[in-house]
């Protein structure tokens, strides 16, 4: 994979950002139609994996399967007895055996690591988690085309499940089980209050040790030839850590309102966030 030809350059300002939110989305300050997909990352990675992944040492499929497999049984059988699942969580049925990628989803919510990469619809959003931590380093937020998904899930229709955000979805792929096909697909249930509020989705490869970007690059080969002047369907910006506190004092002011309290609806993600402010505030003043 080369990184060269998917990057757009170091950006250094807000005035950057507006520029760019405006050639992807028409307005700087509206949600669009969701036609991009957007992930910040704080630290200049160069590849789109997740947290589940970043738990092990060396890749042991079947030791990382097996582990996954014990999460998601114990999860399943705690979740539904929890005195203090709110009303707007779902039921215990909507995440039972059959709906593995919704209990992924839910058990993300929860802090636990799963092997689902998180995105978002609002550019801004991403722009936030980009430059909430790591005040020294070169953040970088990765979009990519929504499109390059719908060609997919019409060859194969199991994949609608994936995205079907109604209480009654249809029992979805056995995917888990098809390790070696090393697919990436969009999952979409949005059945959190967390990922309603940050307008949230995910990707998910059947491969449980999987970098999404290579795979979402090759995903968009075949739509990018059926749109020789679409822009490319993935993409990468870099955000210089010098300007990361004023991203963050322009985000918390109107019209956007960008901060921990509206998009941590919840005490888990505020907690979540105030354990990334202490790192960052320590690493800023000491």
């Amino acid at each position: 994979m080369d990184l060269t030809k998917i990057t757009r350059g170091c950006v250094k300002s807000v005035a950057e950002l507006i520029d760019l939110c405006e050639q992807l989305q028409g307005n700087a300050f509206e949600i669009r139609s969701g036609q991009w997909a957007y992930r910040g990352q704080p630290e200049e990675f160069g590849v789109l994996r997740p947290s589940f992944e970043r738990k092990f040492s060396q890749q042991s499929y079947g030791t990382a399967e097996l582990i996954e497999n014990k999460l998601m049984e114990a999860f399943r059988e705690h979740y539904k007895d929890l005195p203090d699942r709110s009303p707007d969580m779902p039921q215990p049925a909507q995440i039972s055996e059959g709906h593995d990628m919704r209990c992924l989803s839910v058990m993300q919510h929860y802090e636990i690591p799963t092997r689902l990469l998180d995105w978002t619809t609002d550019f801004w959003t991403a722009v936030y988690f980009a430059c909430s931590s790591e005040p020294d380093k070169t953040a970088e937020l990765w979009y990519y085309r929504r499109s390059i998904f719908e060609k997919q899930r019409n060859a194969d229709p199991s994949l609608w499940a994936l995205v079907d955000p109604s209480p009654n979805a249809a029992p979805e792929p056995s995917l888990r089980n098809r390790r070696w096909d090393s697919i990436v697909v969009e999952v979409d249930p949005r059945i959190s209050p967390r990922m309603r509020e940050q307008h949230a989705h995910h990707t998910v490869s059947t491969s449980i040790f999987s970098d999404h970007a290579p795979v979402l690059i090759e995903l968009g080969k075949s739509t990018q030839a059926e749109e020789p002047n679409s822009p490319e369907p993935i993409q990468r910006c870099l955000i210089d850590g010098a300007c990361k506190g004023r991203v963050l004092q322009f985000l918390a002011e109107p019209p956007l309102k960008v901060t921990a309290s509206t998009i941590f609806p919840d005490v888990v993600g505020l907690g979540r966030f105030l354990r990334w402010q202490f790192d960052s505030l320590r690493t800023m003043l000491l």
